[in-house]
């Protein structure tokens, strides 16, 4: 829906103005598209992957399974939380390295333990996506990195459901909120994880969500606010100023949840 087409938009709170290609602010509670720019525009989504993977490994994996590290789950890519090959983590451990530090390593094994490779999970996040009614999203791995042969890509309007859906988790809503964490494997070696989401800092207790990069994604972002019964979900892709968005979007969403009107 064009921000310009929607019946919220009268007079009183200017559009954001933002550097992302795309964008989308949702009422979390009716799931009414409150702001879209070229909402359905299909670009990669990097590591905002790494919420559909929480996701579908709390239906299948209970938070106090032990999961052990393969070596095609250590050797991933960065960002890594540096785990170590053959060791066992917690389900728990491992979601809040793969939300907090947005680390590979972690998503990895996580898909490994739920679905027997990496592939089939895949296989498994693309239903989830097709019941959450994110139809123009297509994953092909757990952590959102680019492939050579094949397409992973999403829509803000889409991250948007996925993230209105995430917040709902309490599991999920709590992990995001942290901004440091130690986790320890079987091995006892303490791995530090720090949240990439500067917005932790900048403006405590406005914005959690998932940050994602890669060179061919640039900067994204889904998101929601803190307060305990969400009031927005919202997603912006291919950001050159990521902070900046992020600050306008949620300001911008709140802001009309609280009865402000908007113009272009």
């Amino acid at each position: 829906m064009a921000a310009g087409s929607n019946p919220l938009f009268a007079r009183g709170v200017r559009l954001p103005t933002l550097t992302a290609k795309s964008a989308v602010v949702m009422d979390a509670r009716s799931g009414n598209v409150l702001y879209s720019k070229n909402p359905h525009l299909r670009l990669p989504p990097a590591s905002t992957t790494k919420l559909m993977t929480a996701l579908v490994t709390l239906e299948r994996l209970p938070l106090d399974k032990w999961v052990s590290v393969s070596r095609r789950a250590a050797g991933a890519a960065p960002s890594r939380a540096g785990l170590t090959l053959n060791a066992q983590y917690r389900v728990r451990d491992l979601l809040l390295a793969t939300l907090v530090s947005s680390s590979n390593d972690a998503a990895v094994a996580l898909a490994e333990a739920a679905a027997g490779s990496e592939g089939h999970f895949a296989e498994l996040m693309n239903e989830k996506a097709s019941q959450l009614g994110m139809n123009n999203t297509r994953f092909v791995n757990a952590t959102g990195l680019p492939e050579e042969r094949r397409l992973h890509y999403s829509t803000a309007f889409d991250l948007s459901l996925l993230m209105r859906c995430g917040a709902r988790d309490p599991r999920i809503d709590e992990m995001m909120g942290f901004t440091t964490a130690v986790i320890r494997g079987s091995d006892g070696r303490p791995v530090f994880i720090k949240n990439h989401n500067k917005m932790l800092w900048r403006t405590p207790g406005f914005v959690k969500g998932k940050t994602g990069w890669t060179f061919a994604s640039r900067h994204t972002f889904v998101g929601t606010d803190y307060s305990s019964d969400k009031k927005i979900a919202f997603a912006m892709l291919s950001s050159r100023k990521p902070w900046i968005d992020i600050e306008r979007l949620a300001a911008f969403g709140l802001l009309l949840m609280r009865g402000g009107k908007a113009h272009g």
